[in-house]
């Protein structure tokens, strides 16, 4: 079980990038995000309490035994399930692509990202357009993650972001803006991640029950383990 635990790890460090950052400890891991949501606490062992002032809680199956009665007697309500899958790194087919390397296409990277990820009646949706721009201006070049820009007719289209951990490679960022969906360009992308890939083990989270985790069934992956969230109700 613990030689999943480098698919965890590859997720956490995305998140430290994108999100946030993340304070380890042998009995748990803190997830600090940029925005409450992206906030947890991750237990490591059955014997260590919920630090004072947790909001969610994050559990693994290497956390232990009998965490959700513990969480659900002190209050946490059962929230999202993240899965965790993999999917062999095989040759694709197509023409290789390049990550961007150019400022512009790294806010087009991020145009993109909240134009397929945020309404303009969400909460906050200036801040994260904001803050989703600066990530990626941040982050194309490290040399630890690629990211990967599809236009169409010279616009931007579709995106997404492989992010290297070892031998674990990690999707991250898979959007396609509304007008531009049901052309393959998705399709197109996860080729290229299974090319970075190649040789190491290809990762992605999703909800569980989703539409996108009955997509990437689809496509090959298979849960490898799920988290289950625990919040405090607001």
């Amino acid at each position: 079980m613990l030689d999943d635990a480098v698919l965890l790890d590859n997720h956490l460090a995305f998140l430290a990038a994108h999100r946030g950052h993340i304070r380890r400890a042998a009995d748990g891991i803190e997830v600090v995000g940029a925005d409450d949501f992206f906030s947890c606490w991750i237990p490591l062992t059955a014997d260590v309490d919920v630090p004072e002032g947790t909001a969610a809680v994050r559990l693994v199956p290497w956390s232990g035994e009998g965490w959700e009665e513990r969480l659900t007697a002190a209050g946490f309500e059962p929230a999202e399930v993240l899965v965790h899958m993999e999917a062999p790194a095989d040759e694709a087919t197509g023409e290789p692509l390049e990550a961007i390397a150019s400022d512009e296409d790294a806010e087009a990277f991020a145009e993109v990202q909240a134009d397929a990820f945020l309404g303009e009646d969400d909460a906050d949706v200036d801040w994260w357009r904001q803050e989703l721009r600066k990530m990626a201006l941040r982050n194309y070049r490290a040399p630890d993650q690629s990211l990967y820009l599809l236009r169409v007719d010279g616009n931007p289209a579709s995106i997404t972001l492989v992010f290297r951990t070892a031998d674990v490679f990690g999707i991250y960022a898979v959007a396609t803006k509304p007008a531009y969906r049901g052309r393959g360009l998705a399709s197109e992308l996860l080729g290229q991640a299974r090319r970075d890939a190649a040789g190491g083990r290809l990762t992605l989270q999703v909800v569980g029950g989703s539409a996108a985790e009955r997509l990437y069934l689809k496509l090959g992956f298979r849960p490898v383990f799920r988290s289950p969230h625990f919040r405090r109700p607001a």
